[in-house]
């Protein structure tokens, strides 16, 4: 019988030196990446104090402690680092790349700066000792890659260069990397990706990106790396318990937690992930759009004026072009897929073969910035996906660039474009939606090499850095249109200069003042609830969210796993109090974030307060929304102070 774990262990890379080790913890200590992280970054390289493109700002690429069992979605790779634009620790988290990291380790801790870009090679050939290859390559056949290699672009002409040049290794080891694209270079939101890798050729649709809050920026810009490409033939399983090594043995286990065998629970507590039989639908895609309806977010927020008359219109274009679109596409044609490990679920949804079709990105480059068809945002989604953008925040920096362009802030060839967007939500048309489209592709291009002087202020500072700076660039637009740059950004925000934009829902709890944001820490749902009440709320579900995301799990999977996952931390690894642990480690960011100048502060958007303002009314708190139109400044003051001041209580961190 196997005995369970009772090491993390993590190799250390140091690409100024071009040498690694290897380092064990007690899973007592350290059972997970986030733990990892917030105690290399808190304690050992005290990186607060540090510039955030530092070398000893330590990217931690972590699996979690059950990696190698038949567990369904844990063998995600989770990255910790501070981010370049909260200044303060971040969590984000990639799908299934941790199924083929078959090496004796559960993490990879990136420090010290390359002076030239690097490849780094980590493999394990079954002996239990990893080792770790560097390979510099010259910055200008790097930016030849990304420009265009074999047909394919950024991170998709990486890969090939990838196979091409060391395609004995993905053979013989199954393998598979982590990338950046140009967009880790020009911009604080470069993103890490991994293309699932199958007989030697991309598999594309099952492609999965740790984007949020500039991880591919850190790796690159802080370290150097532009690749990871990592396998082996090292048993995972070795020491996991052989009772979660065993199917039956799962089946009975979730019988007896659960009324019924794990494979039924998996996906019936995924459905919405896998086919929502209610809504023959299925996949974030598909069952976002009817469950937001005319709450969903368009034209840079600009729909949280209209009238419901107008917003019912607009999500008419999008249930008609992108969500039925979506439905013959990939339902009905069942092109689904994982993110690499194998899982009941296939959240993927792919279209054409080829287009992996999630919410988040389709809505921030589709609606978001006046684009409603699914083959326009397909455009403006594949070239964002390619150079490394997170597509989150890139829907938030075209869509404040539309904005600033649509109301004479900007001209349009101040930025590159060939004419000016339409946002005006009465002007919406099928026409529109595709000229957007164009002038969107044409900004990501400039965006991704640096190619216009504008744009790479916004993406290097940031919306709400560059909004300022813009206010005073340009104080005579400013006063003669009686608007200013920084009234039009949404953010969550974060000291003195950081911010991260929030996930395409319309609720406070995005916005809310909490100490990571930016990702589902938090109550998402539709919702205007006392500021005091939705804080406690909002730190249970931040707590429950870091738990998942420290062992290494797929969020999708929480409908079981946070209610199984403490029972089987304490039977089989001896680990008891899981929820407990990770609200220690949440006060732990917390302090980190406070040493770092990195915490939460009020809004300094005028859209900020209108879209808080806005949704006490549309989520029907008539106190709420009559204190705001009473003094809109005033109450969005009371409800932010006593939101943060009753999570300081929690948290115990005053």
């Amino acid at each position: 019988m196997n005995s369970a774990k009772k090491t993390y262990r993590a190799i250390f890379i140091d690409t100024s030196k071009k040498t690694s080790w290897i380092e064990e913890y007690s899973i007592d200590e350290v059972m997970g990446p986030v733990e990892l992280g917030v105690k290399l970054h808190l304690e050992r390289f005290e990186s607060w104090r540090k510039p955030v493109y530092h070398p000893d700002n330590a990217l931690v690429l972590g699996a979690g402690i059950l990696a190698g069992t038949k567990l369904y979605g844990v063998h995600r790779f989770i990255a910790v680092f501070r981010s370049p634009m909260t200044h303060g620790l971040h969590v984000s988290a990639m799908g299934g790349a941790a199924f083929q990291f078959n090496v004796n380790a559960d993490a990879l801790v990136f420090i010290g700066q390359s002076s030239e870009p690097l490849i780094v090679k980590v493999f394990d050939e079954g002996s239990g000792e990893p080792k770790v290859e560097f390979y510099e390559i010259k910055q200008e056949k790097l930016f030849s890659i990304w420009r265009e290699y074999r047909g394919h672009r950024g991170i998709y002409a990486l890969q090939e260069y990838l196979l091409d040049e060391y395609r004995d290794f993905y053979t013989k080891y199954s393998s598979r990397s982590i990338l950046v694209g140009p967009a880790a270079y020009y911009s604080n939101n470069g993103a890490l990706a991994s293309l699932t890798i199958v007989k030697g050729r991309i598999d594309y649709g099952s492609e999965d990106f740790a984007a949020r809050a500039g991880g591919g920026s850190v790796l690159l810009k802080a370290h150097g790396v532009v690749a990871v490409v990592y396998g082996g033939t090292y048993d995972r399983s070795k020491n996991q318990p052989a009772e979660l090594l065993d199917i039956s043995a799962l089946n009975k286990l979730y019988t007896e937690l659960m009324s019924k065998p794990y494979p039924q629970i998996v996906i019936e507590t995924g459905s919405k992930y896998r086919y929502d039989s209610k809504l023959n639908t299925g996949g974030t895609f598909g069952g976002n759009y009817p469950h937001l309806g005319v709450t969903t977010p368009m034209l840079h927020w600009n729909m949280i004026y209209a009238s419901k008359e107008v917003r019912q219109k607009l999500h008419g274009l999008i249930m008609k072009y992108m969500w039925e679109k979506f439905n013959q596409e990939a339902i009905a044609t069942k092109s689904w897929k994982t993110c690499g490990e194998p899982c009941p679920l296939a959240c993927k949804k792919v279209r054409k073969g080829k287009y992996k079709s999630d919410y988040e990105p389709y809505n921030g480059l589709g609606p978001f910035i006046g684009v409603f068809d699914v083959h326009d945002a397909e455009r403006v989604v594949e070239v964002a996906d390619a150079y490394g953008f997170d597509a989150i925040e890139l829907g938030y920096i075209i869509g404040f660039i539309f904005e600033a362009v649509s109301r004479g802030l900007l001209k349009p060839e101040e930025v590159g474009i060939s004419g000016t967007p339409v946002l005006d939500p009465e002007k919406i048309s099928l026409e529109t939606s595709a000229w957007n489209a164009k002038l969107a592709v044409e900004l990501v291009e400039k965006l991704a090499f640096g190619a216009n002087p504008l744009l790479r202020l916004i993406a290097e500072r940031g919306v709400r850095d560059a909004a300022k700076i813009l206010d005073v660039m340009y104080a005579d637009r400013v006063a003669s249109r009686k608007i200013k740059f920084s009234d039009l950004p949404v953010y969550a925000v974060f000291g003195e200069n950081g911010h991260i934009s929030p996930n395409y829902y319309w609720t406070p709890g995005l916005v809310a003042p909490l100490y990571v944001l930016g990702k589902y820490w938090t109550v998402y749902s539709g919702v205007f609830m006392e500021p005091e009440e939705f804080a406690v709320k909002s730190l249970e579900r931040a707590f429950y969210e870091l738990m998942i995301e420290n062992l290494g799990m797929c969020r999708f999977h929480r409908g079981w796993a946070e209610k199984t996952m403490p029972i089987i931390l304490e039977k089989y690894y001896g680990l008891p109090g899981a929820l407990d642990r990770a609200k220690k480690t949440y006060i732990q960011i917390a302090k980190y974030q406070k040493l770092a100048g990195a915490t939460p502060k009020m809004w300094d958007s005028k859209r900020i307060v209108e879209f808080m303002a806005k949704a006490a009314e549309e989520y029907g708190n008539s106190k709420w929304a009559e204190l705001f139109k009473k003094d809109m400044y005033a109450a969005a003051e009371e409800w932010w102070t006593r939101f943060y001041k009753k999570v300081e209580e929690v948290l115990g961190v005053q």
